[in-house]
């Protein structure tokens, strides 16, 4: 209540002294002359601020007083001070707008950026759904050839080139095949089996391979079942 009551007569106090300033303004620059109206055959002599129409009408203009002065600063001092206000009220919404824009257009890159990872994330897995279904069959092309052996007729090389195609047109989608025998066992490539002693390969090595491990663009869709050295 006080701060309200001590703006108020803050700003009697600022309006007061506008008025001073003028009115001193006024003593100072104009003179104090109230000049007589020169008349006219036909009318009396528009003011000093219509002279435009006294030239039209070609008419002598008479010149304001310093009241007639004072009241027109006046007026044209409260005009600015209204048009002063309004103008800092339309910066201060245009101000929140700008904010409320920012923020929606940051909101919505956000989510754009989050709708295409996802949108990524979708379309991985269902690639690797797909290809992990293939690989099943790369799998039972693989076990028939362990079959057929050293048997190289016709029907076995049309097959053989079926499925050299499939696994290049794997390779095409980033699909890789693991090289585990004789390297170190890592559960994050392979799945151990069983162990075995073996002498030619070192202790947790990989000496079998049991089923193909394969990776999709540098990640392990299948891992390799292995059997471990022990």
């Amino acid at each position: 209540m006080v701060s309200k009551e001590k703006r108020r007569v803050e700003e009697e106090a600022a309006a007061t002294e506008i008025d001073e300033d003028l009115e001193s303004f006024a003593d100072d620059q104009i003179p104090d002359v109230d000049v007589e109206l020169i008349k006219d055959p036909v009318d009396e002599a528009p003011e000093a601020d219509d002279v435009d129409k006294a030239v039209e009408v070609g008419m002598p203009a008479r010149r304001l007083t310093k009241k007639e002065v004072l009241e027109r600063l006046f007026e044209k001092n409260e005009l600015i001070l209204n048009l002063s206000k309004k103008n800092a009220e339309l910066e201060a919404k245009c101000k929140t707008f700008n904010d409320k824009w920012l923020r929606s257009r940051a909101e919505f890159e956000n989510y754009r950026k989050r709708s295409q990872k996802e949108w990524e994330l979708l379309k991985h897995q269902m690639k690797t759904e797909i290809i992990i279904e293939i690989l099943t069959v790369v799998d039972d092309f693989e076990r028939a050839f362990s079959v057929v052996g050293d048997r190289d007729d016709d029907f076995v090389r049309g097959i053989r080139l079926i499925l050299n195609n499939l696994v290049s047109t794997l390779k095409r989608s980033g699909v890789e095949k693991m090289q585990p025998l004789n390297t170190q066992f890592d559960p994050n490539f392979h799945m151990a089996v069983s162990q075995m002693e073996r002498d030619d390969v070192e202790s947790n090595h990989v000496a079998e391979v049991i089923q193909e491990g394969y990776s999709l663009d540098g990640l392990v869709i299948r891992p390799a079942k292995v059997v471990i050295a022990k």
